[in-house]
C-alpha cells in the first residue's frame, strides 16, 4: 500500500479498513485472529496512529472486529444472522422443545444469561400489562464470546408463577412452552422495530464501539382470548442482525 498523494506519509483509513475486511470476508484471516498491532503497523509501514485507530473502529462499527481489553483487536465471524420473526415464533419451534432464539443461530447454542425478579410495573408496561407486580426476566445472549442481544420480558406475576416462568430455567420450549401448558397458549404476536445509535449503557452491555447502531424490538403476545401475556424489548447490534419477515400474499 502506497502513501496517497498529497498525502505524505499518510494513508487513508478507508483503504487500510477495505485491506482487512478483504482478508476477514475471504477467511484469510478467522475468527478470533489477532490484527496487526498498532506498533506493528506503524514500524512496518509507516502508517499513523490515528489512521490505524480510525479503520479498526470503521472495522468494528461494520461487525467484523471487536477490541479485547489486554489483548489488541481480533476478528469477528463476518456471517450475519438472519432474523426470521414469523419462523421463530412458529409453534413447531416451541412445541417441539426448542428455544425460539435457535431458529436464529442455525442450532448453534448460544450462551444465555439470566435474571429473574418481581417488579411494579413500570408506566409503559402497564399501560399494555395493566398495573400490579410483573416477573421480570432480563437475558443477554452470546455467541462465540461476542454478546448480540438483551431481551427483557414483563409477564403478571401471578401466570409467571403458575407456568414456572418466575424460575432461571423454564425448561425445553421455553415460556411459551410453560403457557401452552396452563391453558393459556400464545397464538397471537406483534413485534415494532426501530433502529438508533447505541446509547452509552446500551454499547456497554453489548461491547460496542461508540456510534454503533441497535435494533430496538418491541413484541407483545397475546393468548387465544387477546389477553396479553408478555411485553418482550429487545436490543440488538444491528451490524451482526438481517430481519426477515415472510408473507403469504
Amino acid at each position: 500500500m502506497a502513501p496517497r498523494k498529497g498525502e505524505p506519509g499518510r494513508f487513508l483509513y478507508k483503504e487500510l479498513a477495505a485491506e482487512f475486511r478483504t482478508q476477514i470476508q475471504s477467511g484469510e484471516l478467522a475468527p478470533g485472529d489477532l490484527l496487526p498491532s498498532e506498533a506493528a503497523l506503524i514500524e512496518g509501514r509507516g502508517v499513523a496512529r490515528s489512521t490505524i485507530r480510525q479503520a479498526y473502529d470503521l472495522l468494528k462499527a461494520e461487525g467484523l472486529a471487536a477490541s479485547r481489553q489486554g489483548k489488541g483487536v481480533y476478528v469477528l465471524d463476518p456471517r450475519m444472522l438472519v432474523r426470521s420473526s414469523p419462523k421463530r415464533l412458529s409453534r413447531e419451534v416451541w412445541e417441539s422443545g426448542r428455544s425460539i432464539q435457535s431458529a436464529d443461530l442455525d442450532d448453534r447454542i448460544p450462551d444465555v444469561v439470566v435474571e429473574v425478579d418481581a417488579i411494579d410495573a413500570p408506566d409503559h408496561i402497564a399501560s399494555i400489562l395493566g398495573a400490579g407486580r410483573m416477573c421480570r426476566r432480563r437475558r443477554v445472549f452470546s455467541l462465540d464470546g461476542r454478546k448480540l442481544q438483551l431481551a427483557t420480558s414483563y409477564l403478571p406475576m401471578g401466570l409467571a408463577v403458575e407456568a414456572g416462568i418466575d424460575q432461571i430455567n423454564t425448561g425445553p420450549g421455553g415460556s411459551y412452552a410453560r403457557l401452552a401448558e396452563v391453558g393459556r397458549r400464545p397464538v397471537d404476536a406483534r413485534e415494532r422495530v426501530r433502529g438508533r445509535v447505541a446509547m452509552p449503557d446500551e454499547a456497554e452491555a453489548l461491547g460496542l464501539s461508540p456510534g454503533m447502531s441497535v435494533f430496538l424490538i418491541e413484541r407483545t403476545v397475546r393468548d387465544e382470548e387477546g389477553r396479553v401475556l408478555e411485553v418482550n424489548e429487545m436490543t440488538l447490534d444491528a451490524s451482526k442482525y438481517v430481519l426477515e419477515y415472510d408473507f403469504k400474499l
